[in-house]
């Protein structure tokens, strides 16, 4: 099966070579993993990222990307781990510099690439949908808290700021799930400077209108590159809404693409032309009439 990964990534690569960069532009090589983690069983979820880390890493890969929730299967979820309870899930969540983020921390500063990790958070009496953004060097480059939870769908408290994080690689959006269907979310992060928005999602099906779809719509709505990743979809979307690379199947599998930062990002009417006096009732509170 991976042999075909690698080849893929191959043909990727010498489809990017020959676009030819301007000395401002930039860019750099994502690999996601399209992988169903299991749900309760953190060890073996674990040594599996960590093996496809480490393949990923060696084909070229300066950014790893996991679905949501991936360190505990997506606990949170009744639906998914029926009898689950908040103090059930808070007792099992980890904290940020909790061993197994320490684990991960470890393996991006062996393998020297940025690392998105998906797990729950316990932090003070909370549990939190999360992913950990780690540096080359194995610091703690920041942290994105699912703010838009599932209604009846999950139960994770919900964290409470929208984030663009400046890295080495160009200035990332995160947005978990449920996250990237109120279109604010996604306009937000662009306006605050985003050059690309990473999705990463839970499913055991895949839903073609509100994955491939609404994601090619965010990305050229806004101006950004959209790297979505759920465990049977994953895909890359440039700036004009284009798919750059996909793959969707019921098999895991490391997706690769080549992600460069250059004048499209931004490059869009709907972004550059905007009436920000005419849009007062889209920060007015639910309920409110006018």
């Amino acid at each position: 099966m991976f042999s075909r990964l690698v080849v893929f990534f191959v043909l990727t690569l010498c489809l990017c070579s020959t676009l030819t960069l301007r000395a401002a532009d930039s860019s750099f090589v994502v690999a996601t993993l399209k992988v169903m983690p299991v749900t309760g069983d953190k060890a073996a979820n674990y040594s599996l990222f960590e093996k496809l880390a480490r393949r990923a890493a060696g084909a070229g890969a300066d950014f790893i990307v996991t679905p949501e929730g991936y360190l505990d299967g997506y606990l949170g979820s009744p639906k998914i781990a029926p009898g689950i309870t908040h103090e059930k899930l808070l007792a099992s969540a980890d904290p940020i510099d909790g061993p197994w983020l320490k684990k991960v921390a470890a393996l991006a500063k062996e393998l020297k690439v940025h690392l998105l990790f998906g797990f729950t958070e316990r932090s003070e009496n909370k549990a939190y949908n999360t992913v950990a953004l780690v540096a080359p060097d194995g610091t703690l480059a920041g942290r994105y808290s699912k703010t838009h939870t599932v209604p009846g769908g999950e139960i994770y408290d919900p964290g409470h700021e929208l984030k663009v994080f400046d890295t080495k690689l160009g200035k990332m959006g995160v947005l978990i799930c449920f996250d990237r269907q109120p279109p604010e979310n996604a306009r937000t992060l662009a306006l605050r400077g985003a050059q690309f928005i990473v999705v990463p999602a839970y499913g055991k099906t895949s839903n073609f209108m509100d994955e491939d779809i609404l994601m090619r719509a965010r990305a050229q709505e806004n101006g950004v590159y959209i790297v979505y990743t759920s465990p049977r979809n994953a895909f890359v979307v440039d700036p004009y809404g284009e798919m750059v690379s996909q793959m969707r199947s019921d098999t895991d599998e490391l997706l690769f693409a080549r992600l460069i930062l250059d004048g499209r990002i931004g490059d869009r009417s709907a972004i550059k032309v905007r009436h920000p006096e005419l849009y007062g009732r889209l920060v007015q509170p639910t309920g409110k009439s006018n």
